[in-house]
């Protein structure tokens, strides 16, 4: 059995033995009482919406991330000392406050016309793109500058030069960091509860009020594990795929 196998048998091994202990099956059971029944399908119904508004909390998120911290990892390294004042400190403030504050402050203060979602979206988006920031910003900063200074020697400007000789590879040595944060972030909305935002562990503990059993909550830890397993893996074969074309 080769080392790949045994791994793929542990993680199948894991997965079956934590959902067979932790499985809450009373949601899915049928009762004689039509109240208790509709309940109880309502709470597995409201589990899979739960699970999605993570997914959505944690997709929108990235993409905000992504687009907001590359942008400020570029501008950076302009020659504007004001510019760069400002992004320091925007960085600093969000790395250095809580994101449970964070969320708080959007959803009560700032965006109070908004639906709490959104908030959290904007609040979870923000604090991932000062971290994408620094990851992008030592990304670039690890690549040659000799080869920024050959390709405006050769006429290319520096918008050009960035976009197709150093992003990519800039990219490519940060792609470990970068999924860190990304795992990192999925992890974080569970903190979407403090602000009345329904994601699958504050619906977790909502079934492990009904049910009087902590069952619930200890699956949810199986539903993230199983997630972060596939990203990583998704991660791990697109990073084989980029290091093959060197």
């Amino acid at each position: 059995m080769t080392q790949k196998n045994i791994k793929t048998f542990i993680f199948f091994l894991i997965i079956t033995l934590w959902g067979y202990f932790s499985f809450p099956i009373e949601i899915l059971q049928i009762n004689t009482n039509n109240e208790i029944q509709y309940a109880y399908t309502a709470d597995a119904k409201a589990y899979v919406k739960s699970y999605f508004t993570t997914l959505l909390l944690t997709v929108s998120s990235i993409i905000i991330g992504i687009v907001l911290g590359f942008s400020l990892a570029i501008l950076r390294f302009s020659k504007i000392k004001f510019l760069n004042l400002i992004i320091d400190e925007y960085i600093d403030i969000i790395r250095g406050t809580p994101v449970i504050l964070q969320l708080m402050i959007f959803a009560f203060v700032i965006f109070t016309f908004i639906d709490n979602l959104y908030a959290a979206i904007l609040a979870l988006g923000l604090n991932s793109s000062a971290y994408i920031a620094e990851i992008v910003r030592a990304g670039i900063n690890s690549v040659d500058k000799g080869q920024m200074e050959a390709a405006r020697a050769m006429g290319l400007s520096y918008k050009i030069t960035m976009k197709e000789i150093i992003l990519p590879q800039a990219i490519k040595s940060t792609l470990p960091a970068l999924a860190n944060e990304f795992i990192s972030l999925f992890k974080e909305t569970s903190a979407v509860g403090f602000i009345s935002v329904l994601d699958i562990t504050m619906q977790s503990k909502s079934l492990q009020a009904l049910l009087y059993n902590p069952k619930p909550i200890i699956f949810t830890g199986l539903v993230y594990y199983v997630n972060v397993k596939i990203f990583t893996l998704i991660v791990k074969k697109l990073e084989k795929r980029l290091n093959s074309n060197d």
